[in-house]
């Protein structure tokens, strides 16, 4: 297994902690999220599969400093699962 690192808020580590220990469902806050990004990959994967359509318009000189595309799925006129992608002006970037 490789070693992740990665920043959540406080309020996801609290109900982590309410999840783990002898009396959680979890014996530890790695197995916990373990299983999450296990489920998550499963979800998305079948999502991924089943994708009739990629919409992905490439966009010359694409401004990532002040936009950026966020993929959106939708449904065609055959109930079809689509993936397209919207582009929004970026307003105020937050630091960390």
């Amino acid at each position: 297994m490789k070693i992740v690192t990665v920043n959540v808020p406080e309020s996801y580590i609290e109900a982590i902690k309410k999840l783990i220990g002898r009396d959680g469902l979890y014996p530890s806050r790695s197995e916990l999220i373990r299983c999450a990004v296990r489920e998550f990959l499963i979800k998305e994967l079948k999502l991924a599969n089943n994708m009739a359509k990629y919409n992905e318009v490439e966009i010359e000189d694409f401004d990532d400093k002040n936009f950026v595309r966020v993929p959106v799925e939708t449904v065609n006129e055959r109930s079809e699962p689509v993936r397209e992608f919207r582009t929004y002006k970026i307003l105020k970037r937050l630091e960390h």
